[in-house]
């Protein structure tokens, strides 16, 4: 399952993708992000940060992914 972090007015919400209800609501980003993390993870899914604007910020795999990121900061 892929998990997505998005914003939820002035709070963070984590949510499984397709889903239009969050999972959670978060204070913080990183609160959402560590918890959505932890679900993709455990998953073999994807995880997908979007910005207060909306647009993608940030995304990482954990399943057994064909086609790895190039970059090494995860």
């Amino acid at each position: 399952k892929n998990w997505r972090v998005v914003p939820h007015g002035d709070e963070w919400a984590a949510k499984p993708e397709g889903s239009d209800r969050p999972s959670k609501i978060f204070d913080t980003k990183k609160e959402a992000v560590e918890y959505a993390r932890e679900k993709a993870r455990q998953a073999g899914g994807e995880l997908t940060i979007h910005g207060k604007d909306g647009k993608i910020q940030d995304r990482d795999s954990y399943g057994n992914d064909p086609y790895p990121p190039k970059d090494k900061k995860h």
